[in-house]
């Protein structure tokens, strides 16, 4: 039988693998530090939970190999439906719809078409209010023209069998390949992303005002459905949000556990030397020197500034978002 079979494509998966993905590792960073049974430890167990369910969705969203939707010169299937195959002539009119972004093509059929199940009233009347049907194709994972591929559904129901079989031949399949301009918009949005950052972690009030336009991002593409270009830029402004923050908290920790690793070091070192010498040291620099630190640790020590008081001494360093933090040897930590 001639037939045109569209299949999921792997870029979606890889999507939703790469956005729950740094939520995991904030969950981990945030997990290892955290007491048993505190509300840190719960907060990062659910964060865990929730985002790493959606990498088991994306692995199988990349590996399903099976046909979403079937076209043949008898009918159309679609296997997200869990609906029969619909007969060409049981369809009256297909048209294309956009819901959030996601779209769909409405399948408009007449009385001798059956559904497996029954469609609750409920089901009905939201179907009305946001204008489709009881059957609708969900285009959300399939690489395709959704424009043209709705003009030629609605050919095909017109058509006789031999056309059908004629059209089903011919069609050529167009998807929205990845594009020279698909590269470039991801080129952007790095380097919006890694300037957000950067100014995110140089001023504590700059990284304020981006998680606060964050929200009201998210509330208008939550809130403004009918402005199709404003919900758009939301969406992406709350999601490189949502990246800046999940960047500058797992950066944060990073840097919070180095900075007080390679602190550690120094004071054990000194206080060492003090034991020998019976003084401090005059500076940190031959201290350091002894250390057996990596390029990134020696980085973070020669920006440790040393001072002697009468009987003990200071380190002080300047931090994240621009805060001087002096450390404390007791505790073994930045305060």
């Amino acid at each position: 039988m001639t037939e045109i079979k569209l299949y999921k494509t792997t870029t979606k998966g890889l999507k939703i693998i790469g956005m729950c993905l740094p939520f995991v590792v904030l969950g981990l960073f945030l997990l290892s530090d955290a007491t048993f049974g505190s509300t840190n430890y719960i907060m990062s167990w659910l964060c865990i939970c929730f985002f790493g369910l959606g990498i088991p969705i994306g692995l199988f969203q990349t590996f399903d190999k099976r046909p979403q939707i079937i076209i043949s010169e008898n009918g159309i299937w679609d296997r997200t439906t869990n609906q029969d195959e619909v007969k060409w002539e049981q369809i009256i009119e297909a048209y294309l719809l956009d819901i959030h972004g996601q779209k769909f093509i409405s399948l408009v059929t007449d009385e001798t078409f059956v559904f497996k199940k029954k469609i609750y009233k409920w089901a009905e009347k939201i179907n009305r209010e946001i204008g489709a049907q009881n059957l609708n194709l969900h285009l959300g994972q399939i690489n395709i023209d959704e424009i043209e591929l709705t003009n030629f559904l609605n050919r095909l129901c017109k058509e006789n069998i031999e056309e059908r079989r004629k059209l089903i031949k011919t069609f050529k399949i167009k998807s929205a390949d990845f594009s020279i301009s698909d590269l470039q918009k991801i080129l952007v949005y790095i380097l919006v992303s890694v300037a957000l950052l950067l100014l995110s972690l140089s001023s504590f009030a700059a990284f304020m005002t981006i998680m606060i336009v964050m929200g009201i991002s998210a509330f208008i593409a939550r809130w403004r459905p009918d402005n199709l270009t404003l919900r758009r830029y939301a969406g992406t402004a709350t999601w490189l949000g949502l990246i800046n923050m999940v960047l500058c908290f797992g950066i944060i920790k990073v840097y919070d556990n180095i900075t007080e690793d390679v602190a550690e070091q120094v004071a054990i070192e000194i206080e060492e030397f003090q034991r020998q010498n019976a003084t401090f040291p005059i500076d940190i620099k031959s201290i350091n020197e002894k250390l057996e630190l990596n390029f990134i640790e020696r980085y973070f020590a020669n920006q440790i500034d040393y001072k002697t008081l009468d009987n003990d001494y200071e380190l002080e360093a300047n931090m994240l978002f621009g805060k001087r933090r002096k450390y404390d040897k007791n505790n073994s930590e930045w305060k």
